[in-house]
């Protein structure tokens, strides 16, 4: 399914906290206007002006007799005015519309490609298919890559496969290899598996023994026996639109692992976080992220020394051990949500992002 380029929604901003609907901190050396440019997020935007850019739907002023209040376009002008001592961002309407001369008449033509959240080409793959099978899942129940009868390890688009299990013909499913299994750092439950999506199939014809011939249309990597054959996601039920929200753990959570092939990830980047629906996790809630502090030892100035904690983040201090301060470094925006695992996208990274670093309430 084609995607359209998706602008935000700015829907009602509810309060948390009385101390969060006092004052809006505005960034020092902030603009006093700011003309929106094709490229710009609302989150960049908000940037500029904003030491807590999800604070946005506080800092507009929506305007209710102007069409449409809730989009703005590039070559908007924005302007920062104050509104009973707070601070506030307002429209300059002039050139909200532009000319378009269509022989044999000239119409005018609104503006038709609002300004996104966030950028959503950083998370277009992650909303095109699945890439964690759910704690609920059973995977060796799934049906599964038998191969093809040119004995190829590795199989390639256009290619006819064979699959073992019941698949609905004309149906296009989603190819995943089996990944890394999520579990819970203190209980060891298991939170999820990572699903490293390898392929799109069409489902052809039924053969006996449970068997399903497909036709490879779409490689992502090269697909192998034994991957897993589901249901691609329903492109219409994947939510777009996102209201930013702090988010409201009970504690921290964890980055247990990154939504590419790299160690560590930076702006624009997506990361797995050990929180999900089960801990009240929603989509557009922003996290700050952490460098966990590390442990000193020694009585005296004379005798400091770090203290090696694991990579995993988890604290493993001696009695004499002093542990400094978790250390902000970026933040990130949830946008898929599951039962025990949530993927977010770094907005901000000061530093580069490791699996094992904390999240928490900006």
């Amino acid at each position: 399914m084609r995607y359209r380029q998706i602008g935000f929604f700015f829907a009602s901003w509810l309060l948390v906290s009385a101390a969060v609907a006092d004052v809006l901190q505005l960034k020092e050396g902030h603009p006093d206007s700011y003309v929106v440019k094709k490229g710009d997020t609302l989150w960049d935007i908000s940037g500029h002006f904003l030491r807590s850019p999800w604070l946005w739907p506080r800092l507009w002023q929506v305007n209710p007799q102007v069409k449409d209040p809730h989009w703005i376009y590039p070559g908007d002008v924005l302007n920062l005015v104050w509104v009973n001592g707070e601070p506030r961002l307002v429209q300059d309407h002039q050139g909200q519309k532009r000319q378009v001369k269509l022989s044999p008449k000239v119409r005018i033509e609104s503006k038709v490609t609002p300004v996104p959240t966030i950028s959503l080409s950083a998370i277009a793959q992650f909303l095109r298919s699945d890439h964690i099978f759910p704690s609920n899942s059973n995977v060796d129940d799934m049906p599964y890559v038998l191969g093809n009868n040119l004995n190829d390890k590795a199989m390639l688009e256009k290619q006819r496969l064979f699959v073992k299990g019941a698949l609905v013909e004309g149906q296009q499913y989603g190819v995943y290899r089996p990944g890394a299994v999520y579990k819970d750092k203190q209980s060891g439950e298991v939170l999820g598996q990572r699903a490293i999506f390898t392929g799109v199939v069409t489902a052809g014809v039924a053969h006996p023994d449970d068997v399903t011939e497909v036709l490879l249309t779409k490689n992502m990597k090269d697909v192998q026996q034994g991957d897993r054959v589901i249901p691609l996601p329903e492109q219409e039920q994947l939510d777009a639109y996102f209201t930013l929200q702090p988010a409201a753990l009970s504690g921290h959570g964890q980055i247990i692992d990154m939504g590419g092939e790299s160690s560590v990830a930076g702006k624009y980047e997506v990361i797995v976080l050990d929180k999900g629906a089960k801990d009240g996790v929603q989509s557009g809630q922003v996290f700050s992220i952490l460098r966990p502090g590390v442990g000193v030892t020694g009585k005296s100035a004379d005798t400091l020394a770090y203290k090696l904690i694991s990579t995993e983040g988890q604290k493993v201090l001696s009695g004499d051990a002093q542990q400094l301060p978790n250390e902000a470094v970026g933040q990130a925006m949830a946008f898929k949500i599951y039962d025990r695992i949530s993927l977010a996208l770094i907005l901000r990274a000061t530093d580069q992002i490791y699996t094992g670093y904390l999240v928490g309430n900006p």
